[in-house]
């Protein structure tokens, strides 16, 4: 437990994650989407794997993942428009 380092996607993974698991089971959200949102999180998991990997020091992490996450949701309401 020592080297557990929690980040903000691991944060949205796990909150995502419990949304489309919630989702599926009261039937508002359907398979096929289900799907899409699996591999979004697996790309999530990537993202923050690579980041790790560029940014030693958690505090790097934490700033450069929260700027990822905000220019993310930024684009997905943009397109959504």
């Amino acid at each position: 437990m020592k080297n557990l380092r929690l980040t903000p996607l691991n944060i949205v993974c796990a909150v995502f994650s419990v949304w489309v698991l919630w989702s599926v089971s009261i039937h508002q959200l359907t398979w096929k989407r289900a799907a899409l949102a699996l591999l979004l999180i697996i790309i999530l998991i990537i993202a923050d794997q690579f980041f790790r990997l560029f940014f030693q020091r958690i505090r790097r992490v934490w700033f450069v993942e929260i700027g990822f996450v905000a220019v993310t949701i930024l684009l997905i309401w943009l397109i959504g428009r």
